[in-house]
């Protein structure tokens, strides 16, 4: 009995290593994850922008409806449990006003974050969305 006991506690210490080492060592290597997305307004009227991520299927993992006064800049903190998921093929989609979309295929980890920016062009006057990803 006494080395049944041993072995599920031997068993028991590797897989928490095993565990610490893909979960944790990350971590303590890169340093803490980045937001999920900063979103900056270059243009002097205020804008309501919605950012939602489509997983690989095509269905709605995240959502979220900005407001955004002339020329703030928003740093979005990441959710929890994107802390710790790595979603290869996602779809980044940002609509600005409700009239102008911009879709941006990427994948999404810890320690990349999106720079969205939302701008007038000075020559057609129109509303321009730029995407762009910040890695570490």
């Amino acid at each position: 009995m006494k080395t049944r006991n041993k072995i599920f506690i031997g068993v028991g210490i590797v897989a928490l290593l095993v565990v610490g080492f893909y979960v944790i060592f990350p971590f303590y290597l890169v340093g803490p994850p980045l937001p999920l997305f900063s979103l900056k307004n270059g243009d002097v009227s205020n804008h309501e922008v919605v950012i939602e991520i489509f997983d690989l299927h095509n269905k709605s993992i995240f959502k979220e409806k900005l407001e955004l006064d002339p020329k703030e800049e928003i740093c979005y903190p990441r959710p929890f449990l994107f802390n710790f998921l790595w979603l290869k093929e996602c779809t980044l989609k940002v609509t600005v006003d409700n009239k102008i979309t911009k879709i941006y295929k990427t994948d999404v980890y810890p320690w990349k974050k999106f720079c969205i920016s939302v701008a007038k062009d000075p020559v057609s006057g129109e509303i321009r969305i730029s995407i762009g990803a910040v890695v570490v």
